[in-house]
């Protein structure tokens, strides 16, 4: 016979409280950061909607080449009297009519094909400015989440610092009063109290501005960061840095489509000279029109062509307007390259640079903390006294927050680098 056990709902309670507790909070990577900003920026939202409407312009632009049809009417009430004519008389009538045109276009002398390329080049212009956002807004992220890491470990410093400075003035009060130290320790310790508490509010202060940075761009809570991961995979030479760039650069694309969307606007600009041709088919009915009774219906079936060959200098000057564009949107195409060239080199060598800045980072606080152990067993012997500990406490600090900046910097600097080549 099996005994059961039936655990009570109190008990379950309890125990799921327990594993509740004994399991950490999950911890928000770098990674996870920048995907939630991808959902929450608004600048998302905008240029997810401009990319969407630059599509939609594209299918008004293909609706050139297809066929219209529309269907129009009218209906009136009132009384005709045609004075006796052909004998007759006047008389209550409801004139109505109603007619039925499609249209097809046949030659529009370029016209539509332009405004196609003009919508697609577009097209192409909103999805680079949706990739630049992107990209930009990666680094941003990953700037702000460096940020609050390094502002949290300085937040931490400063604060055991402060703590330190504290418990020594309080020692050198001591010693003082008793006559073992002069009035200069005291007087030295204070002015480290004042300089760690200083330093301990403007860390506060910046850990404040960086959480609500972050969480204006996330909309998450800064609470838990895992620490700043390894640099994501880079171009390994600075010639595929740029070769990436000209192909990817989202400003560069953007150029480039505002360059053939201006030469697709000239062609337009030039087809406003050539005739318009198109077939079309219509049938009207018309009822009371003329006299009391009135009776007509019709189709026809033909060709419609319309030239515009005098337009008092309109078209010329849309011709010329959209030439001045062209040539303003190559200047532009080559300011694009000539800025991407040199953001590929700046970009480029600042991730060489911050990787050897936080490597010389990493030496510096390993020798400052070296030097602290040593200090605080000299200071604990009584060879060196508690100021040279403090000053010992500063210089490691100072070195710990070097490598978190210098970390920051590196992550930072390289999702720029994927940002301009348009590696993200």
């Amino acid at each position: 016979m099996r005994l059961q056990v039936r655990p009570s709902p109190r008990l379950l309670t309890v125990l799921l409280c327990g594993v509740a507790f004994a399991c950490p909070a999950h911890a928000t990577t770098l990674e996870e950061a920048i995907a939630a900003a991808m959902a929450h920026a608004p600048e998302m939202v905008m240029a997810e909607a401009e990319a969407d409407a630059a599509d939609a312009r594209v299918d008004q632009a293909r609706s050139g080449r297809k066929p219209t049809g529309t269907v129009s009417g009218t209906i009136g009430f009132g009384r005709l009297d045609p004075k006796g004519y052909f004998g007759l008389s006047a008389d209550a009538v409801t004139p109505r009519a109603v007619q039925a045109v499609i249209e097809q276009p046949l030659f529009t002398g370029g016209k539509v094909k332009a405004g196609i390329d003009r919508a697609h080049a577009g097209a192409d212009a909103a999805l680079a400015s949706k990739d630049g956002a992107r990209a930009q807004l990666a680094a941003d992220v990953a700037q702000a989440y460096g940020t609050v890491i390094a502002a949290s470990r300085m937040q931490d410093q400063f604060a055991r610092l402060y703590g330190e400075t504290q418990e020594i003035e309080r020692q050198a009060r001591l010693r003082f009063n008793v006559g073992e130290s002069p009035r200069t320790d005291v007087a030295q310790a204070q002015a480290r109290v004042a300089e760690a508490k200083s330093g301990l509010a403007r860390a506060e202060g910046q850990l404040v501005s960086a959480k609500a940075h972050y969480a204006s761009l996330t909309g998450l809570e800064p609470e838990m960061l895992d620490p700043l991961p390894a640099s994501p995979a880079l171009p390994a030479t600075l010639d595929e840095a740029m070769v990436r760039a000209e192909t990817n650069n989202p400003g560069l694309r953007r150029a480039t489509a505002g360059l053939r969307a201006a030469k697709a606007e000239a062609r337009g600009s030039k087809a406003d000279r050539l005739p318009m041709v198109s077939a079309f088919a219509e049938g009207a009915a018309v009822r009371d029109q003329f006299f009391p009774g009135y009776t007509a219906d019709s189709a026809t079936v033909g060709v419609r062509a319309r030239w515009q060959f005098m337009s008092g200098g309109l078209t010329s000057g849309r011709i010329a307007e959209s030439n001045a564009k062209v040539r303003a949107a190559e200047a532009q195409l080559m300011q694009a390259q000539q800025n991407v060239r040199e953001g590929v080199i700046a970009t480029y060598q600042a991730v060489r640079t911050s990787q050897l800045v936080e490597e010389a980072a990493e030496e510096q606080s390993r020798a400052a903390e070296d030097a602290l152990r040593s200090v605080r067993v000299e200071v604990h012997v009584g060879m060196k006294p508690q100021l040279d500990l403090l000053d010992a406490e500063r210089e490691a600090i100072g070195a710990a927050a070097a490598l978190e900046q210098a970390r920051a910097e590196r992550i930072v600097a390289a999702y720029r680098l994927l940002a301009i080549t348009g590696s993200n």
